[in-house]
């Protein structure tokens, strides 16, 4: 089979809701455009109740090829099909991003997961020709030569890499790293899986040029859904594909000059595509065309604060999706204190709009159940003096929706929050403690603590 592109997703989709789905998918590209074809594949082939006993999600950072295998050989409790999701299989494909790579094995040795740290390091190690001997050495006689070969831009070997390397050298030079990953994969392609059985490859970023991916789609499906490494004409019209079918699910339109405004404002990201389709489509009621000054006052007048889809959440105390768009930002490159002087930035908002609330305590719920009525009766009133400087220059739908997010706090909630934030500021900049590890940490307490201790 070839290799596909965002255009050929229908085809794809009908081939699998006809009953004729591939044995193999790779899936590489846009995290946001895979991880939507995935959901779609699968509500095409398993049932909600199927999923549970024929659904199994493998995080590839985290399991050897061998147990991946031997996952999509087994069969299911009921028989019938099986898909077996294997998200970023690094011993596979991990030459696409090193840095990212090298990040998640810092932060599972930061994390004393010793298994998957070895397991990250040991792909490397492979890759850039260190022999078994030479890790049997250990790093006082051979530095050196761990410099030059993973380290070269550096004068020296991170620390945390030296402990790991002298306290997991036996994990690092067990026989199953003489196993080649990508051979045991071929041949277990080629050799077929058991009928009905599926495997799908998740990959975060482009999978580069390998013979395997040759393999995947002789038997299988290889779909690249890469926006950002296209051309210019390709991006835009991947995007405008996109924002005219999803509209169009919302039984809404968009003029021409506005899609042009639209598009142009945005990075060629799917998901920073979506993020804005929702707010214009909040802000658009039961109005079906989204019109050229509806893009002018609300794209882009926020960007400032670039991390307004991850605050958004958390302010609808959403653990789980918090968790995912923190992953999207790390994706686009945010620097860690660049998130956290964000949702500082957000919680301060929030703070200063529960003083607005007060001014508005006796009005009735139903004001506040769309923007035309808070428009109509709300900000009238609010301007009849001037506002709070952190919330001068806003546009009134997001001086709405801030309104709307803050109260569900109380106050001791968002201080307690501000009082954390500030604790992991202080621990970025003095310590050698994992950026992503303690914004994971924010996200997941701040969360936590809403659900036990919601105001009334």
């Amino acid at each position: 089979m070839p290799s596909y592109t965002y255009k050929d997703l229908p085809n794809l989709l009908g081939q699998a809701e006809k009953g004729f789905p591939a044995p193999i998918y790779l899936i590489s590209g846009d995290p946001f455009l895979s991880e939507d074809f995935h959901k779609q594949l699968l509500d095409r082939l398993l049932s909600a109740e199927q999923r549970s006993l024929n659904f199994e999600w493998v995080e590839g950072e985290k399991e050897d090829i061998l147990t991946i295998l031997e996952r999509i050989q087994t069969y299911p409790f009921i028989p019938g099909r099986k898909i077996v999701t294997v998200k970023n299989p690094v011993q596979i494909f991990s030459a696409g991003n090193p840095d990212r790579l090298w990040k998640k094995a810092e932060e599972a040795w930061q994390k004393n997961n010793l298994t998957t740290c070895s397991r990250l390091i040991r792909i490397f190690l492979h890759q850039a020709g260190i022999s078994k001997k030479i890790i049997e050495g250990g790093i006082k006689d051979n530095s050196e030569i761990f410099r030059e070969k993973l380290f070269p831009e550096k004068d020296g070997l991170p620390d945390w890499f030296k402990e790991a390397l002298t306290t997991l050298k036996d994990h690092l030079t067990e026989e199953s790293s003489a196993h080649d990953p990508e051979q045991l994969l071929e041949k277990a392609i080629r050799r077929g899986f058991p009928q009905g059985h599926i495997l799908i490859l998740l990959l975060e970023g482009l999978p580069g040029t390998k013979k395997i991916i040759q393999t995947i789609a002789e038997h299988g499906v290889v779909l690249n859904l890469s926006v950002r490494q296209n051309k210019k004409g390709a991006q835009v019209e991947t995007l405008k594909v996109y924002l005219r079918n999803r509209l169009a699910q919302e039984g809404k339109s968009i003029q021409p000059q506005a899609e042009s405004l639209l598009l142009g404002r945005i990075d060629p990201e799917v998901y920073l595509l979506e993020m804005e389709i929702q707010k214009l489509l909040a802000y658009l009621g039961e109005r079906r065309q989204i019109i050229l000054n509806d893009v002018s006052d609300l794209v882009g007048v926020n960007r400032e604060e670039p991390l307004f889809e991850l605050t958004t959440v958390l302010g609808e105390r959403n653990m789980k999706e918090g968790l995912q768009k923190l992953r999207q930002l790390w994706i686009q490159g945010y620097n860690p204190l660049q998130v956290l002087v964000g949702i500082t930035n957000a919680l301060r908002r929030l703070l200063v709009a529960q003083e607005l609330l007060k001014r508005l305590s006796e009005t009735s719920n139903r004001t506040w159940q769309d923007f035309g009525t808070f428009s109509a009766h709300i900000l009238p009133r609010l301007k009849e003096t001037p506002l709070p400087e952190i919330l001068s220059k806003v546009h009134p739908f997001v001086l709405f929706q801030t309104l709307k997010t803050a109260a569900r706090f109380s106050s001791s909630q968002l201080i307690s929050g501000l009082l954390t934030l500030h604790e992991a500021d202080r621990r970025l900049k003095t310590s050698a403690a994992s950026p992503v590890f303690l914004l994971e940490d924010f996200i997941i307490s701040f969360c936590s603590n809403l659900k036990e201790n919601r105001p009334a």
